[in-house]
């Protein structure tokens, strides 16, 4: 190839997380397999900005929101967000369903309840998310100078 002719390297782009907000967003049909693909999508986002030491945090809690919404929720997809901040990710499940969260949506609590107890406890913040969708936040942590 002709040197005057080809195209310069361009350096690779700076990691999301010195930059803020990035959003990075996956649909997922609603089946039995969008646990996993939500799960990994969100992994594979927090480990390429360099925050592995949040990856088995965000896979539970990502996991466990996706599972519920797989089981719990109407419509044929879901929307999954992962905003990155300069020191948090925060992600979001969306399910596509007409359902609002408490008109209807009736949970058997003898095998209900759980994960989202264990997602309080390993995120830093969660709640719902314009009533068709919940998120979780995980803070990096702060690293001694």
């Amino acid at each position: 190839m002709d040197p005057e002719t080809r195209t310069p390297a361009q350096p690779p782009p700076a990691a999301p997380a010195a930059h803020a907000p990035h959003l990075f967003t996956l649909r997922s049909a609603r089946v039995v397999t969008a646990p996993k693909i939500c799960r990994d999508f969100v992994v594979g986002v927090v480990r390429a900005i360099g925050w592995g030491d949040l990856a088995d945090s965000a896979a539970v809690c990502t996991s466990e929101l996706v599972t519920n919404t797989y089981l719990h929720a109407g419509g044929a997809h879901l929307l999954l967000r992962v905003r990155v901040a300069p020191r948090r990710v925060r992600v979001t499940v969306i399910d596509g369903s007409a359902v609002r969260f408490g008109e209807g949506r009736a949970a058997d609590d003898a095998v209900s309840g759980r994960g989202l107890l264990l997602v309080s406890a390993l995120a830093d913040r969660c709640g719902a998310a314009d009533r068709w969708g919940v998120w979780f936040e995980l803070d990096t942590p702060v690293k001694a100078a």
